[in-house]
């Protein structure tokens, strides 16, 4: 696909949905901070492909599938396949699917929900060769703790932690879990990580709501002896939140 197809295409969908470009990048910036309010500009201005991540964002308001627009479109790193394929003019997508299994809480600890296998659905994000031999899925984020990262029924990407071989670093977002005080449950909750010098973890929220703002402090390492680092006696940090998604809300009237 050339820039000029790919400007033509755009100008079809933008006109289908009475955006002009200036509304639709406002709309995608929200589901993507890194689209600028004058991306669709530049590209026209510059005549260059753009990054698929914010191509992605695009297509989701424009209501069309990511591989709409970016099925033809190659950035270094990204396609994950070899030369002899794209030789035999095989089409390289530079996006992955990701099951949505379950939802997770942002706010108080709550009973961990993953969904029925029924229940599960796929959407499209861009590729990771990050954490492409990982196992990568969905929680839909349920509560106002995290909005000032995750907006309430936006979709989090996480790995687990026993997969991607490392502890929790500080800056992380992670999914924690809790046995419940109650039950045999187990309760999860969303937040960030904050690594003290002393090598004490705390749990953030991050949300603009003033009932969201105590920290979940765990026990310092020397409290407590876990076979593994990402654990206490209470609490264990399941998941590393790697990416996000953000589902385009219908129009009410």
């Amino acid at each position: 696909m050339s820039i000029e197809s790919l400007l033509s295409r755009l100008d079809s969908l933008l006109a289908a949905q009475g955006l002009s470009d200036r509304k639709a990048c406002l709309k995608a910036h929200e589901i993507n901070p890194a689209v600028g309010v004058d991306f669709l500009r530049d590209m026209r201005r510059r005549k260059h492909l753009p990054r698929t991540d914010k191509l992605a964002a695009l297509a989701q308001v424009l209501d069309v599938p990511v591989a709409t627009l970016v099925s033809e479109i190659s950035h270094p790193g990204e396609r994950g396949v070899t030369d002899a394929a794209e030789s035999e003019g095989s089409p390289a997508l530079p996006v992955s699917q990701v099951q949505v299994c379950g939802e997770v809480q942002a706010g108080v600890w709550k009973e961990a929900q993953e969904w029925p296998a029924s229940d599960w659905y796929g959407i499209t994000v861009p590729h990771d060769a990050t954490y492409a031999s990982l196992k990568r899925y969905g929680l839909v984020v349920k509560g106002q703790s995290m909005n000032r990262v995750f907006q309430d029924g936006s979709v989090v990407i996480v790995v687990n932690f026993a997969e991607l071989g490392r502890r929790p670093r500080n800056g992380d977002y992670v999914i924690a879990m809790q046995r419940s005080a109650m039950s045999d449950a187990f309760e999860a909750t969303i937040k960030a990580v904050q690594i003290k010098d002393s090598g004490q973890m705390v749990l953030w929220p991050q949300s603009t709501e003033p009932e969201f703002q105590s920290p979940i402090i765990l026990p310092a390492p020397e409290e407590t002896v876990c076979h593994s680092e990402a654990e206490s006696p209470d609490v264990t940090i399941l998941a590393l939140v790697v990416g996000s998604y953000m589902p385009m809300p219908r129009a009410s009237f």
